[in-house]
């Protein structure tokens, strides 16, 4: 984020998947202006960081500042026997702040990770928010919109989509409107080498972070506890369909579908819960925190992905018709924007 010259950012439900000591130390590493008006440290009662920044362009200030919704699921990793932080309520913690901002700058920017019902409803009841930034959801909006009087902009959130605004002022700093649009950080938008090459490292060490933890936890001598395998009584196809139906094999082993596990080996990502839940067969409910391992034999996205349990269909015959919420499991917006069933359908049938 500092590379990309960000001047701000807000606490989010990840932020807080160590614990917030840990989270504390990395702001304090890497120098990145974090601020929050309703998140505060458990043990003092303070906040946990600056309630706001100031930053002025073009001769206009600006006052950024954040909330967190108090009813975020927070997931914490399974050595955080502490959170660290509670999170007080918004309308109480930003009313001060923005009037506080008001007397120091022109404008006020929330970055706002209380949802898009919950920042509508904020600005409703509370004014004086000018500019709002909203996290959070997947869902984006391609257009601005202004609920009671603040522009609110949703790009979506995991960096898949950008949102370009540009605020025009007057002689005297008098706001006279905006341009801009939020669009897909695709193929079409060329990559920073440098950030991309940090990227790239990043993505090798918790891939490499992730093998040695479970080779670590491999049954050994000592009596190590081993990762549990996760299956939902899926055979996979070598087991099963194969023998009745070899040429539907054949024509899968030529798919995208067939190859989905190597897609995740080259991105350095074989390890990552969250992507072997679509790129392995059986895995959609595999827990996020890293103490379940997917069964070789149920790599790739194999046929009981798509047709149901082999199990199921050895009982009674029965099988899966494809329909389009059977891809959509994993062909959501978020993962796969350009999702068109009926272009889609074709490349995989047999």
């Amino acid at each position: 984020m500092m590379e990309s010259g960000c001047v701000a950012t807000t606490i989010g439900a990840f932020d807080l998947f160590r614990g917030g000591e840990y989270l504390k130390r990395l702001i304090a590493g890497h120098g990145l202006p974090v601020v929050s008006a309703n998140v505060y440290d458990e043990l003092t009662g303070e906040l946990f960081v600056e309630p706001y920044i100031i930053v002025e362009r073009g001769g206009v200030k600006f006052g950024i500042t954040g909330a967190l919704d108090p009813e975020t699921d927070i997931r914490t990793h399974n050595t955080v026997e502490q959170l660290g932080v509670t999170i007080g309520e918004p309308m109480e913690t930003l009313a001060a702040v923005v009037e506080e901002l008001h007397e120091k700058v022109d404008y006020v920017i929330l970055l706002s990770q209380l949802g898009l019902a919950q920042s509508k409803l904020l600005v409703e009841e509370m004014p004086g928010i000018d500019f709002m930034l909203i996290g959070v959801a997947a869902q984006y909006a391609a257009k601005s919109f202004e609920v009671g009087g603040t522009v609110m902009m949703q790009p979506g959130y995991k960096g898949q989509r950008m949102s370009d605004y540009r605020l025009q002022f007057d002689e005297e700093n008098a706001y006279l409107g905006y341009s801009g649009h939020t669009f897909d950080l695709g193929d079409k938008v060329p990559s920073d080498a440098a950030v991309a090459l940090l990227l790239k490292e990043h993505k090798i060490a918790i891939e490499d972070a992730n093998k040695r933890r479970a080779a670590a936890r491999k049954p050994a001598a000592d009596g190590a506890q081993a990762v549990a395998p996760y299956s939902e009584e899926c055979l996979g196809v070598g087991a099963t369909c194969q023998r009745c139906h070899q040429p539907q094999m054949d024509q899968w082993t030529e798919t995208a579908h067939a190859k989905a596990f190597a897609t995740l080996e080259r991105g350095n990502q074989s390890s990552n819960p969250e992507c072997l839940r679509c790129h392995t067969t059986c895995s959609m409910d595999l827990p996020l925190d890293g103490s379940a391992r997917v069964q070789s034999n149920l790599r790739n996205v194999q046929c009981e992905v798509c047709h149901g349990k082999a199990t199921d269909h050895a009982r009674d015959g029965s099988y899966g018709k494809v329909t389009v919420a059977t891809c959509l499991r994993c062909h959501d917006e978020e993962n796969s924007a350009d999702f068109d069933f009926a272009v889609y359908l074709p490349q995989v049938t047999h």
